[in-house]
């Protein structure tokens, strides 16, 4: 072949060897892979779930969640803080554990957060929405758009942060 695309100097085709592909190994043997066969609609979600230890999300109890925060004696106030209020800081970030673990609720609206801890972090009304708001650009909480009014959901790494 002369690099001219399979032409010959004179205009003529050239007869190409065409090589057989061959897949390196053995050849593939489908009576040795294992199948599972499952009717459609009989997988158990729920009793899936319960063997991991997944909960089902359920609906905070707010009085419940009340309660024991009153029963909860004042948090160590977090160390690696930039927001400015690490005992507020601290507050929120029971709450929201005690939401996402307890409860598998992933956020809470900012009224319920205010009800909840507001009068324990000293802020109230649009001081706390701003301090939430900071905590967001910090990227420790994210903002839940949807329904009544705007929730905050927790980044994970913050639920761990001391």
């Amino acid at each position: 072949m002369n690099g001219l695309g399979g032409l010959d100097l004179e205009g003529n085709e050239e007869e190409q060897e065409v090589e057989e592909d061959v897949l390196p190994g053995p050849p593939p043997d489908p009576s040795s892979i294992p199948s599972i066969v499952r009717s459609v609609g009989d997988l158990d979600l729920q009793a899936r779930a319960d063997e991991h230890g997944i909960s089902k999300e359920t609906e905070p109890d707010v009085s419940a969640i009340k309660e024991f925060l009153d029963e909860v004696e004042d948090p160590e106030p977090l160390s690696n803080n930039l927001s400015g209020d690490p005992m507020a800081e601290s507050w929120l970030q029971i709450l929201l554990t005690l939401v996402v673990r307890e409860h598998g609720s992933s956020s809470l609206p900012l009224g319920t957060i205010e009800y909840l801890v507001g009068e324990r972090m000293n802020r109230e009304g649009i001081d706390l929405e701003l301090f939430l708001d900071r905590l967001w650009m910090m990227g420790r909480l994210e903002k839940v758009y949807g329904g009544e009014e705007v929730g905050y959901s927790p980044n994970p790494s913050w639920l761990e942060m001391r």
